[in-house]
């Protein structure tokens, strides 16, 4: 049975993988195509004049939220709503894209559909098998095929837009330079003026010492700074710019002036260099290459579909999506007017509430944000997540002791929720509530002491579905012969 459901899952998983590959959105089932209640056919808004229906945004927001889900998140009613949004916004750029692909004539080649359809099915081990995993998911071998169609167009869309992007040898030259860095790290705290000047002489003056001929490990060893090796640092390197910067003007064996950071000053040696030649930089050049290009057209295409965003004519009616889309651009105001007209027509969901208090907060109105927190667990008292908005905005005004009760709530109402509670743990360390502190940490014990016994459970069920398909394995390799196919079904392409 475990076995039956672990190759069920690794089909399904198969399918969204291959069949929805170079798409930005999820839309199986009938919802692209039509179909449903005559709410699921609402419009929910316009892109450059063609309608998005309520059954492709819930389609898109489901497919989001198996995701996060199936990271460990957990998606509640606050959060359910940005997850909304950020369908919104899935939809809107696959209906550009769609667009585009149509100005742009862009075609898809029926024998590559047929391909990707055949890769995909000869993944079962029947046709049967194949039916049943896509009944699950609410497609058919039809919305399979479209779906594989509308992919293959969207990629060569953008092979089509990038196809001029190339990358020079000169880039691929200084992506694969790279010099090997030690440093001297003289920490300091930019808040603390004085220190900071300290810092800066302390600095200068070690540069002066290793001028004079001392070693970084003399110098280390007063204590005044510590010595590190940065190891091969390339231009693309997560560390700080300034050092990047500093260390591609040193020669080797060359010791850099100081380097100011954002927490103290640094002082650099270039131990070697690795240029981009001989026998090792060609060995890697095509492989560089290859990647610098991917990364430039993923770059073009990005910054072109960024253009058709900005261009495009977005019509938003639904009020909450509307609200949402005023947020997401900073605008307050107009994000406050349209949360009260979403409250106006549906004024017993909690989450327009929370998401006003938000707003609010953001606006520096602390009183209106808790009194619309507190207008969203009125509404709906059994939500953790909205008990802990308001405890947070309840902190935010000092007003501890309602704070407490609100969080309090929210543990109750949530009682094995891991990362709530290491939240709470945190801010009741923050606000010197030891008691309630204790309380939680006893707590976070307790619902450790869960997930292990869970853990243990499951390894032991896996053991036992191991043991019985050994034992299968084995029954066959005796000579039991396995079941025979339905000719019929055989026979089917």
């Amino acid at each position: 049975m475990f076995e039956a459901l672990r190759r069920s899952t690794k089909w399904i998983v198969l399918i969204v993988v291959i069949t929805f590959v170079g798409t930005l959105v999820y839309v199986g089932g009938v919802n692209l195509w039509g179909g449903g209640s005559a709410g699921a056919t609402a419009v929910v808004a316009e892109v450059n004049g063609e309608p998005l229906q309520a059954a492709q945004l819930n389609s898109q927001l489901a497919y989001r939220i198996d995701l996060l889900q199936a990271q460990g998140a957990r998606v509640g009613g606050l959060t359910r709503e940005a997850v909304r949004y950020d369908a919104l916004q899935d939809l809107v750029l696959y209906q550009l894209q769609q667009q585009a692909a149509k100005a742009m004539k862009v075609a898809v080649d029926p024998a590559e559909v047929d391909q990707q359809v055949d890769a995909i099915r000869a993944q079962f081990p029947d046709r049967e098998t194949y039916r049943s995993t896509l009944r699950q998911m609410g497609l058919n071998e039809t919305h399979v095929r479209r779906q594989v169609e509308e992919s293959l167009r969207l990629r060569n869309l953008r092979e089509q837009v990038t196809a001029q992007v190339e990358v020079s040898d000169e880039e691929v030259a200084r992506a694969y330079e790279a010099v090997h860095l030690r440093q001297l790290f003289i920490e300091a705290d930019p808040d603390d003026a004085e220190g900071w000047r300290e810092a800066r002489a302390t600095a200068e003056a070690l540069r002066e010492r290793l001028a004079a001929g001392a070693t970084f490990a003399e110098v280390a060893a007063d204590g005044e700074a510590v010595e590190s090796d940065l190891g091969w640092v390339t231009r693309a390197s997560t560390l700080p710019a300034a050092l990047v910067e500093a260390g591609f003007r040193l020669a080797e064996g060359e010791i850099s002036p100081p380097v100011e950071t954002a927490n103290g000053f640094r002082i650099l040696q270039a131990v070697a260099w690795r240029r981009a030649e001989g026998e090792a930089f060609e060995a890697e050049r095509e492989q560089l290459e290859a990647q610098l290009l991917a990364q430039k057209r993923q770059e073009a295409y990005q910054a072109w579909l960024r253009e058709r965003q900005e261009e495009a004519q977005l019509v938003i009616h639904d009020p909450t999506l509307r609200a949402l889309h005023h947020l997401a651009e900073g605008e307050l105001e107009a994000a406050e007017e349209a949360f009260r007209q979403a409250i106006a027509s549906d004024p017993q969901n909690p989450y327009l509430h929370g998401l006003l208090a938000q707003v609010l907060n953001r606006q520096g109105d602390q009183e209106g944000a808790i009194v619309a927190a507190q207008q969203a667990v009125a509404t709906f008292d059994r939500d953790p997540d909205l008990y802990l908005l308001l405890g947070n905005l309840l902190r935010e005004a000092d007003r501890d002791d309602e704070a407490v009760a609100a969080y309090q709530k929210a543990s109750e109402l949530s009682p094995y929720d891991l990362t709530l509670h290491l939240n709470l743990y945190g801010t009741y360390l923050q606000m010197g509530r030891e008691e309630e502190a204790a309380q939680v940490r006893a707590r976070l014990q307790e619902i450790q002491e869960l997930l292990q016994r869970r853990q243990a459970l499951q390894e032991e069920l896996e053991a036992e579905a191991s043991e019985e398909q050994a034992g299968a394995e084995a029954s066959s390799q005796a000579g039991e012969a396995p079941e025979a196919e339905p000719e019929a079904e055989a026979a089917q392409p």
